[in-house]
């Protein structure tokens, strides 16, 4: 009895040890990067007035190159107050500098997104260069376009890993006249992406909007995605981003989302373009369908979007109901090829009603594609005649 038990506890305490590896040699975690809020301090503490230094020990956790300057909560440039996202501290990031982070425990194939805060500082024309070398991942950011009254935004950008580590870099490549404008950064956080099955009833894959970026609980901004012509790295698996402007991803906790937790706020009228190539039967009519609401942000009516299925498109507008923030609205079109591009802008440029200044759009969500239901019920009928008639002839028979 007494082996026994010890065979047991030696189980378990290998049991424990095997976790424990794993928790701390295995895959990278989902959420903040270590010091991805910038509030460990550094050697010697924070200072008031942290000036621009060179050097991998100048911010724990990360590396720097150029001029990178710890900024605090309320600090000034002249006359203008410097905006930190979250907390008391972040980072700003003069000409040509940058900050880089050796993220481990990655696996090789699949697919992460940085969710990132960002914001202007002196320089109209900023922009923010994301990377993960050495494979060659980059996209460089405009953010020019403020989209909320705050000052700041939320962005995500994804990238492919080809090893079991990458080293993410952002890095202004900005040249202004003064060498210490550039943007400011804060809140850096990864998520390993999972696509979602295809239903046998929709051929939409992430119709519901449910995998997505890392959204931090206590930030009410939402996730903004920038231009991405690559479904292969989306942050938003399935779909691309194909515009200019970016589109915003919301969840349940700060605004209202037709169905689950999560959906898709669009932004900039025809500057913000949401789309995805579905499987579809040429010659074959199909609907798609699709939540049209609004996201109780007090984003000014009229709201409405232009919905592509193949050759169709039809404009439709939101119809505020007391009873209900969205609406469902479908496209019927008859699938041209085997793949049949889905789409959605919104039609107008709005903004909310209580500041005047923050983007704001219609919410799409739970987007759906399948066969119309007329053809189902024609090859249904087909098969029940069918059927009759193998009886009735077998009847004969007899």
């Amino acid at each position: 009895m007494r082996m026994v038990w010890r065979s047991m506890r030696s189980k378990r305490v290998l049991l424990c040890v095997l976790l424990l590896a794993d928790f701390a040699f295995g895959s990278v975690q989902d959420g903040l990067l270590p010091n991805g809020d910038f509030e460990t301090p550094p050697t010697g503490g924070f200072s008031s007035s942290l000036a621009s230094a060179d050097g991998p020990a100048t911010i724990p956790s990360w590396k720097s190159n150029g001029t990178v300057e710890l900024v605090e909560s309320g600090q000034k440039q002249g006359g203008m107050i410097l905006i930190v996202p979250q907390g008391s501290h972040a980072v700003r990031l003069g000409n040509d500098a940058e900050i880089s982070q050796e993220v481990g425990g990655v696996e090789k194939g699949s697919v992460y997104s940085v969710t990132f805060a960002a914001a202007r500082t002196c320089a109209q024309l900023e922009s923010l260069n994301v990377s993960a070398p050495p494979w060659g991942a980059s996209q460089t950011i405009d953010l020019q376009t403020v989209y909320s009254v705050q000052g700041w935004d939320s962005y995500a950008w994804a990238f492919q890993a080809e090893g079991d580590g990458a080293n993410l870099v952002f890095r202004n490549p900005g040249m202004e006249d003064d060498p210490t404008c550039g943007p400011i950064i804060d809140d850096v956080a990864i998520k390993k992406l999972f696509t979602p099955d295809q239903s046998k009833d929709n051929a939409v894959v992430n119709g519901d909007f449910e995998e997505g970026p890392w959204m931090f609980r206590n930030e009410s901004l939402g996730v903004l995605l920038p231009t991405n012509l690559d479904e292969e790295t989306s942050s938003l698996p399935g779909w691309i981003v194909e515009s200019n402007r970016a589109v915003r991803y919301i969840d349940s906790y700060h605004f209202a989302v037709p169905q689950g937790k999560r959906a898709i706020e669009l932004l900039s009228g025809k500057e913000g373009i949401i789309s995805q190539m579905v499987e579809t039967k040429a010659n074959k009519p199909y609907r798609l369908t699709f939540s049209l609401g609004q996201a109780g942000d007090s984003c000014k009516q009229p709201l409405a979007v232009m919905a592509f299925a193949g050759d169709q498109a039809q404009n439709i507008h939101y119809t505020p109901n007391s009873n209900s923030t969205f609406q469902t609205a479908g496209v019927n079109f008859t699938a041209k090829a085997e793949r049949t591009r889905v789409a959605f802008y919104s039609v107008y440029y709005n903004t909310r009603s209580d500041d005047m200044s923050s983007l704001c759009g219609p919410v799409v969500d739970d987007v759906r594609v399948a066969l119309s239901r007329g053809n189902r019920n024609v090859f249904g009928s087909f098969r029940l005649v069918a059927g009759l008639g193998l009886v009735l002839f077998g009847l004969v028979l007899a």
